[in-house]
């Protein structure tokens, strides 16, 4: 089975994910509030963005990840 997770982002023409898997992923993620911390911090500290930013970056994506997996 191909890793789901292993991906080039130089390569953006070809560059996909599986909707599926990263939903479940975001989900498991938003509903741990100890991971969900976690991953805020992470986020903050990598990207500069505020603890409110990041969280509204990541409702959005689920968000879109989930019309995603609807339509398929």
């Amino acid at each position: 089975m191909e890793n789901d997770f292993d991906f080039d982002l130089e390569d953006r023409e070809n560059f996909r994910i599986n909707p599926e898997v990263w939903l479940h992923t975001l989900l498991a993620i938003a509903g741990d509030k100890e991971k969900k911390a976690e991953t805020v911090r992470q986020m903050v500290q990598n990207t500069g963005f505020s603890p409110e930013q990041v969280q509204l970056i990541i409702r959005t994506t689920i968000g879109i990840l989930i019309n995603q997996t609807r339509a398929n």
